[in-house]
């Protein structure tokens, strides 16, 4: 949604016409009306300006009037206010006058006595669908004039024709469509209209088209009407009731002579003209400072948005020379000069104050600013590159953004691969006293990833037990600290630490979550007597974990066999990630299997395949120390003996083969092992 118009000068002089109109109303705002004609057709020519308002409308606009630069009050009608310190105004013109003042902010207004009769554009009102039938007409104004009670929004639109709201996110809302149709001659007119659920044209208060009831949207113009229209003025009116998906409605025509059905085109509807906002100015007051805004672009990572405003400021009146512009967003950040950009990353209201300090003193303006997707262009608009907002994220105060706020800049800046600037948010967030559930759950994994791929995953499990402790639920509070369990046993190399870990979570919240954490801490633990080379005490616990829901139904065998297939296969075909998978899927449904052998058999694979002979090493070693009498252990010590042979560890590589040798001289690789010594001789 466009909140304030094209761009104004960073300055502005003496507004036209001389005099306050009204010293009750203390505010006002010029607006200049662009490029129009008057339309000369019955009823008056109309304007819609949208503007910010320091917080001085309140809700429903009653102090706002519209007067002309002379002095004279024009009907007018608001819109709508809201969301944030922003209102939406309807006015009538004056011949082809071009400037005009809004005024605004008397405490105790007397009721308007021009309100406006628009004749004009195409008006779109909406409110939340409050529930009722909508099997023909009579139902649906009923749910229009009688039970609709929150309203979302108004706007003027180019023609009726709408595939989502365009005022935010909500699919279940009741609208009326009032449009200002020019019939270009007299004769018979047919018309359509298509929607999603009920829909109903008239024209000039008379039904042209019922399509009523519960119904997918219609593809087609099936649901027609004619009726005999003179050429001119028509009203033309379209209600719609949403009650499930996107709203979807479309009016169609076909003139006389006109040989098809089309979509009425803007151009057949009286234009409403734009006006733009100027300087706000109080009563009595010389100068001051002001400033307009914009949604200037958005961009998207999986299940969010961030976006982007820019902001202008205006001086009122003389500041005179060397001004200071100081912006403050609301959300910690600040910025410098008469026009700036900044990123939100969270929707909502933001109060955004610009300070101007010069020699003739300090000037400010705040206004709180609605940060929202802009609905009314959401399948229009292009996004601008994640990267650029990232790197613009990366140059904020960390220290003085919000927990959820933090959340969001983890996100975005992971996306792509900033693992720094990861880590600084990171260590910003568990420096706070408080945090949020939902933040903590989202930010702290990435944050323990990035530290991990830094080589700090001693300061990952620590990160991540201390923010278990500041968590208010108990799931969140048992999965940071499984995840601190993982990484202090599988990167950190900390076994007692680990078994710490896995056994809070057993005893502290066994009682406490309802779902899988208390058995993955269960395999935590039988994970920590297999790294331990403790056989007796991984079975153990390994029972105790159970098999896993995915496969209690089925046969074991016939499982276990589809797990290792699938990674036989993805490894074989390169596909490493979903090789990856099914042994994910294989040991958190079966995490016995993992002392077996024929697991760690195709993990060492898939990491010698990946070229990490590390893990390959360590994955192979630890299933031997656990369980010697693995038939697989021979196969084991050869895939072993591979991996350090690439990490250039011929001392580790030559006693793997003595090993192989000496502990299992049974194995057809015993033989084989012999040769490659003698080779070494």
């Amino acid at each position: 949604m466009l909140l304030c118009g094209a761009a104004v000068a960073a300055s502005a002089g003496p507004a036209p016409g001389q005099g306050w109109w009204n010293l009750e109303w203390p505010y006002r705002r010029q607006v200049t009306v662009g490029d129009f004609k008057p339309t000369k057709l019955p009823g008056e020519d109309i304007a819609v300006v949208t503007m910010p308002t320091g917080g001085l409308v309140r809700p429903g606009g009653a102090s706002v009037r519209v007067v002309t630069a002379r002095g004279i009050e024009r009907p007018c009608r608001v819109l709508m206010t809201g969301p944030g310190d922003v209102v939406r105004i309807a006015f009538a013109l004056r011949g082809d006058a071009r400037d005009y003042f809004v005024y605004f902010g008397h405490p105790k207004p007397p009721a308007r006595t021009k309100d406006l009769d628009i004749r004009r554009g195409v008006l779109l009102e909406t409110w939340a669908y409050p529930g009722g039938g909508v099997a023909d007409l009579k139902q649906v104004r009923t749910v229009l004039f009688g039970k609709a009670k929150q309203f979302i929004g108004a706007t003027f639109l180019s023609r009726v024709f709408l595939g989502h709201n365009p005022f935010g996110p909500q699919d279940r809302v009741a609208s009326i469509f009032t449009g200002a149709l020019v019939c270009p001659a007299a004769g018979e007119y047919t018309f359509s209209c298509s929607s999603r659920n009920a829909s109903f044209l008239l024209v000039d208060d008379q039904v042209v088209v019922d399509n009523s009831g519960w119904h997918s949207p219609q593809r087609d113009i099936r649901k027609r009407g004619k009726i005999r229209l003179d050429a001119g003025l028509h009203r033309l009116t379209v209600y719609h009731v949403s009650g499930k998906g996107h709203p979807i409605v479309v009016a169609a025509w076909q003139p006389p002579g006109e040989s098809r059905v089309r979509v009425i085109p803007s151009s057949a509807f009286a234009r409403v003209a734009t006006a733009e906002p100027g300087p706000m100015r109080k009563v009595n007051t010389a100068g001051g400072a002001d400033f307009l805004y914009d949604h200037a672009g958005e961009t998207w990572v999986p299940d969010r948005y961030y976006q982007r405003y820019a902001f202008r400021g205006l001086s009122v009146g003389n500041l005179g020379r060397n001004v200071e512009w100081r912006w403050d967003f609301g959300d910690g950040q600040t910025a410098s000069g008469p026009q700036v950009e900044h990123v939100f990353l969270l929707d909502g209201p933001h109060q955004v104050t610009l300070t101007a300090r010069s020699g003739l003193g300090e000037f400010t303006r705040t206004n709180s600013v609605w940060v929202t997707r802009p609905w009314d262009q959401a399948t229009q608009r292009r996004l601008d590159r994640v990267r650029d907002y990232a790197r613009i994220v990366a140059k904020y105060d960390f220290d003085t953004l919000s927990a959820d706020a933090l959340r969001e800049a983890g996100a975005l800046t992971q996306r792509v691969g900033r693992d720094e600037t990861v880590i600084d948010i990171g260590r910003a967030f568990v420096a706070r006293t408080e945090v949020t559930d939902r933040s903590a759950g989202e930010l702290m994994p990435i944050f323990a990833e990035a530290l991990v791929r830094a080589d700090k995953a001693g300061e990952a499990v620590a990160a991540l037990e201390s923010t278990a402790g500041k968590v208010q639920a108990p799931e969140t509070a048992a999965e940071l600290l499984l995840r601190a369990g993982r990484i202090a046993l599988d990167d950190a190399g900390e076994a007692d630490r680990a078994a710490r870990l896995f056994q809070a979570v057993t005893t502290d919240y066994g009682h406490k979550v309802v779902g899988g954490a208390i058995r993955q801490a269960r395999i935590g633990l039988g994970d920590v007597h297999r790294a331990r080379g403790d056989y007796t005490g991984a079975e153990e616990a390994y029972a105790t974990a159970g098999v896993g829901k995915s496969v209690r139904n089925q046969r074991a065998p016939v499982a276990r066999g589809d797990f290792a297939r699938r990674a036989e296969d993805f490894t074989r075909r390169k596909e490493l990630d979903a090789a990856a998978e099914a042994l994910a899927e294989w040991a958190e449904a079966f995490p016995a299997d993992k002392l077996d052998g024929y697991w760690s058999l195709l993990a060492v694979r898939l990491a010698l395949a990946r070229q990490d002979s590390a893990a390959a090493v360590r994955e192979a070693e630890m299933l031997v120390r656990v369980h010697p009498a693995s038939n697989y252990a021979a196969e084991l010590l050869q895939l072993a003996w591979r991996a350090y042979g690439r990490l250039r560890r011929k001392d580790k590589a030559e006693e793997t083969l003595r090993r192989i040798v000496s502990e299992y001289p049974e194995s057809p690789l015993a033989e084989w092992a012999s040769g490659e010594l003698k080779k070494e001789r």
